[in-house]
């Protein structure tokens, strides 16, 4: 396992998305977290700032994202 590494996880405040943070998080991960609910993903966020470094994203800051990570094609 390694610790340490970043995870950006897209979609991050509700269902698998939030279940995957929170399991990063558990195994010592930085997470970006990304949502498009405000107050969904504050939720998740207070509930992971104990057991991880989180980076929490408005949507301006994640069209950068968008365009720094492109998808494959």
């Amino acid at each position: 396992m390694s610790i340490g590494h970043s995870v950006l996880i897209t979609g991050a405040s509700t269902g698998i998305c939030a279940a995957y943070a929170e399991g990063f998080a558990r195994r010592g991960h930085d997470l970006v977290i990304v949502a498009r609910d405000k107050v969904r993903l504050n939720t998740l966020a207070e509930r992971l700032l104990e057991s991880a470094r989180l980076q929490l994203l408005s949507g301006i800051q994640q069209a950068h994202v968008a365009e720094r990570y492109p998808t494959a094609p």
